[in-house]
């Protein structure tokens, strides 16, 4: 019985040794983020110029690109373990490929032969504030867990970037390629993240934390001359990693 009252009592004390105590604090750190964006088809709205058939959809070619992120939060923890945090974050820019990427009678503009065609790539560039109730569990004299669950008022910003590239049967000045971007257009919606954290006490102030979170997107999908979309906007999936150092009050 005493054994157990012995045990009873170490596991209180661990658990409380890294008890967050109330009061703000403050992280900043970065990471790696995997966006996806959702399916949707694209179409030549000018058939005439592309050689592909007007109105036909095709798939979009590569959704997925790594970004970097970066991401400043201001926290309150109300009691040792419940807390409050308001974050901005910044992504890098996504891409997306789109298709059409032959373009056999496209010699009427430049003078080009079969070996002529066109790039199109969705570009988008998301930030986001978050507002996420947090939840700490203590699983050592300086580890804790961290689990969070919040929304996402995400800004994001994008545009269709085309580049024409012209091959060998080229006259010289017309070699090489020529890029356009159409209507930069900017989506704001609602939506939200999820987040499991484990951090570190180097001191009762400092502390770095690894951080893996879901969240979600709208992205917008201009269209151009030669790319329309199906939808006008699409999901976008973002999971990431990041590490971050806090200094707590």
């Amino acid at each position: 019985m005493k054994a157990k009252k012995f045990l009873a009592v170490f596991l209180l004390l661990a658990a409380s040794a890294f008890a967050q105590t109330p009061g703000l604090f403050i992280t900043a750190g970065g990471g790696l983020a995997q966006m996806t964006t959702g399916n949707f088809s694209v179409y030549n709205p000018q058939a005439s110029i592309s050689g592909q058939p007007q109105g036909e959809e095709l798939p979009v070619l590569d959704k997925k690109a790594t970004v970097g992120v970066a991401r400043l939060t201001v926290g309150y923890n109300f009691t040792e373990n419940w807390a409050l945090q308001l974050s901005y974050a910044a992504y890098g820019t996504g891409e997306a490929r789109l298709a059409f990427p032959l373009y056999p009678d496209y010699s009427w503009a430049v003078g080009a032969g079969p070996d002529t065609y066109q790039r199109h790539v969705l570009k988008y560039k998301p930030t986001a504030l978050t507002l996420l109730p947090s939840y700490t569990y203590a699983v050592g004299d300086k580890t804790r867990v961290i689990i969070g669950a919040g929304i996402n008022y995400g800004m994001n910003s994008s545009h269709i970037e085309t580049t024409t590239i012209s091959g060998a049967t080229v006259e010289p000045a017309n070699r090489g390629p020529q890029s356009w971007s159409y209507a930069k257009e900017t989506k704001r919606n609602v939506g939200y993240i999820v987040s499991l954290g484990f951090d570190y006490a180097f001191t009762d102030q400092l502390s770095a934390a690894l951080t893996g979170n879901y969240s979600t997107f709208k992205t917008k999908i201009p269209s151009s001359p030669w790319a329309a979309a199906s939808k006008s906007s699409v999901n976008t999936d973002s999971l990431g990693a990041e590490l971050s150092l806090g200094w707590h009050w």
